[in-house]
């Protein structure tokens, strides 16, 4: 009995400690409370995450994100080196707590949970040639002609291939590889997120964006591990719906993508 009466005010402490106003638990985040840390896998891969070599400082849209959500919380974060492909087993050997950006699919889904939205992506085309061609809606794009380069397994791949079957499709093992097809002219135009394209627009300074109508979007979220007690999903999802409804996440996507406006 005192034992238990030991660990019940320990945990009340925890809790005292200021971080109760934000939501944070002792029965789904002890750690987190004890250790005042949370750790997010971090993918080199602009403009989600950017690795500042000088200073070792992880940078851009994710982090922008990350920051917002834990601001005043007293929760420091802490990044790990990870890849899109090792992400679910990082989370799921407690390598890390949390993964932005990472996409809620079925098949994920049965392996690990997700937050709400973060944000969304709309699915464009970009092109080289001159004149720019008129690719304003996905019929005038889905023709036999067309030889449009993509990556293979990408979430704009794989939502719009099986709606696009008369082009000619150029499945590229990466993002590089699919823009080296373009370049090149093997390709007439690529397919990714408005957000990848408007990175390669102010870096590159060639090339004409299309969104095509109807407008065809993905949802992008925050991945975490799979527990009985969902509180912490719940609480990210109540700040990311407080990130929305003032702005936040809006401001924040819009530093990424003002050079495809």
């Amino acid at each position: 009995m005192h034992q238990l009466r030991k660990l019940i005010t320990s945990a009340l402490a925890v809790t005292a400690l200021g971080l109760s106003t934000y939501g944070f638990a002792a029965s789904d985040l002890a750690t987190v409370q004890e250790k005042k840390l949370i750790r997010v896998g971090a993918v080199e891969a602009a403009p989600w995450y950017t690795k500042d070599l000088l200073s070792n400082e992880w940078k851009g849209l994710v982090p922008d994100v990350m920051d917002a959500i834990f601001a005043g919380s007293g929760i420091k974060i802490s990044y790990v080196d990870t890849q899109w492909g090792t992400a679910v087993a990082g989370l799921q050997s407690d390598r890390f707590d949390l993964l932005g950006a990472y996409n809620s699919t079925p098949e994920r889904r049965k392996a690990i949970d997700f937050s709400e939205s973060m944000g969304e992506l709309k699915f464009a085309v970009l092109s080289l040639k001159k004149p720019a061609p008129d690719y304003s809606t996905w019929d005038l794009v889905d023709t036999p002609a067309m030889h449009l380069a993509a990556v293979d397994g990408a979430g704009a791949t794989a939502a719009l291939q099986p709606l696009l079957t008369h082009l000619q499709w150029l499945m590229m093992p990466s993002s590089d590889a699919m823009f080296m097809q373009m370049e090149s002219a093997r390709a007439d135009a690529l397919v990714t997120s408005d957000i990848q394209i408007a990175q390669y627009l102010q870096r590159r300074h060639q090339g004409q964006m299309s969104i095509p109508t109807p407008v065809r979007s993905q949802s992008t979220n925050i991945g975490l591990r799979k527990s009985d007690d969902p509180k912490l999903r719940e609480w990210l999802d109540s700040r990311l719906a407080q990130l929305k409804a003032d702005g936040t996440l809006d401001r924040i996507w819009s530093k990424y993508t003002a050079s495809a406006q």
